[in-house]
């Protein structure tokens, strides 16, 4: 069961708070190699064992599932000062009535982003994002945009207990052209956690994903809810190098069916509002794949897209930056050599059977951009973990509804890299 607050009704989010600068002491460059810290591995996901190489999904991963890589990685990059959070009934307070929204903490759950944070796109671009996944919806969403050949202008961000769950749904996305990024291990309001907690849920999606996606390292994450901070930022780009994604517009798709304020009609109604307005700003949409009514919204609004002159670009080529840390475009690209400070790391390349289909050509109503190139994955050495996967009650948007395959996890939020390759390790 989860709370959720809208910030705003139906609003497109105007941030009023300033951009608080990143402090760059705490944050790695972004060529910095980082794919050092998760060994390259392929658990099968046929294997009837397949998912105790990870943390049982729905709930955060352990402290003693966490590989010493990554924790002796988070000992070396300087934190702010910045303790967890309480929750709030999703307005996470702080101790000593310090205030979220200024530049030491700059929580986007206040409407507080900082230059680093990936918000709006440029003119005219709308970056299309997909969360929760993969699920029971997804394959009548990735179904469709193959139909509209925007497979590969697709981010999706999915649950790492999801995949446990359903590899083969995050397969399909990958085998379509998608891009993959972390929404971590079991959707937790991130600034309440531990440095150890948040660790957990950031590295373990990524090495999933990364094991089901030919070693390819993730690059982009969204907080679940929105909720972030500048402790939880500095983990995740300083430890993982990842980039924080959030958005500038919420479709409220996640509200159909928990709020009878929202209905389909009046969801797909107020995005074509958005849709048909000024496009100086991009339009970096909050959308879902969990449920099929958050699908129907998409299907609705797909047409005014075109009609209204947007181009479609997934989150990595909507900013010109490469789609994983380890890899440039699509997810057919060979794995690149990473360097380790002064020394440079070969990363063996092998031909997989996984033949990934992209959509490389723009439909007729919606520009779109996409790439080929030949299947290669990184060499990997399979290896197990800790915890089993455990079957876990799910709930989405609020309902104490469940799911048999799937945890169901409500979408909704508030609102330098290092040695990678290390990170995620063979344990």
């Amino acid at each position: 069961m989860f709370t959720h607050t809208l910030l705003s009704t139906f609003s497109f989010l105007v941030i009023a708070a300033a951009a608080a600068p990143v402090d760059e002491s705490w944050v790695q460059p972004r060529d910095s190699p980082v794919h050092e810290l998760f060994y390259k591995r392929a658990p099968n996901p046929s294997d009837p064992n397949f998912a105790s190489n990870y943390p049982a999904p729905g709930s955060t991963p352990p402290t003693d599932s966490l590989p010493q890589a990554w924790t002796d990685k988070l000992k070396t990059i300087n934190l702010p000062d910045v303790q967890p959070s309480s929750p709030n009934n999703g307005y996470p307070t702080y101790a000593d009535g310090e205030t979220p929204y200024d530049q030491k903490i700059c929580s986007f759950t206040y409407q507080c982003t900082t230059d680093e944070d990936l918000y709006n796109p440029p003119s005219g671009v709308l970056a299309l994002s997909f969360d929760d996944g993969p699920g029971d919806a997804s394959p009548d969403l990735y179904s469709f945009l193959a139909t509209n050949n925007i497979s590969t202008a697709a981010t999706h961000f999915m649950i790492g207990g999801n995949i446990v769950y359903n590899p083969t749904g995050m397969q399909a996305a990958v085998d379509a052209g998608g891009l993959i990024g972390v929404h971590t291990w079991s959707h937790q309001y991130t600034t309440t956690l531990s440095n150890e907690g948040v660790l957990g849920e950031l590295g373990w999606t990524m090495q999933i994903i990364s094991d089901l996606n030919g070693g390819r390292i993730p690059k982009y994450w969204r907080p679940p809810y929105g909720d972030v901070d500048n402790r939880v930022r500095a983990i995740a780009k300083g430890v993982f190098g990842l980039e924080t994604v959030v958005w500038n517009t919420d479709s409220a798709d996640w509200a159909i069916g928990s709020d009878a304020r929202y209905t389909h009609d009046s969801v797909v109604s107020q995005v074509n509002q958005w849709l048909s307005g000024n496009k100086t700003n991009g339009l970096l949409l909050l959308e879902h794949e969990i449920q099929q009514t958050e699908v129907d919204v998409f299907k609705a609004i797909f047409p005014s897209i075109g009609s209204n002159g947007w181009t479609i670009k997934n989150v990595a080529d909507a900013w010109g930056m490469d789609w994983y840390v380890n890899s440039g475009k699509t997810n057919t690209e060979a794995i690149t050599t990473m360097s380790v400070g002064a020394s440079t790391l070969a990363v063996t390349n092998q031909t997989t059977s996984q033949q990934s289909s992209t959509s490389a050509s723009a439909s007729a109503s919606v520009s779109t951009t996409s790439g080929s190139a030949s299947t290669t994955s990184a060499q990997v050495a399979s290896s197990t973990s800790t915890s089993s996967a455990t079957a876990a009650a799910a709930a989405n948007s609020g309902s104490s509804s469940s799911a048999s395959s799937t945890l169901m996890i409500p979408g909704f939020s508030l609102a330098g890299l290092g040695f990678l390759t290390a990170l995620f390790l063979q344990v």
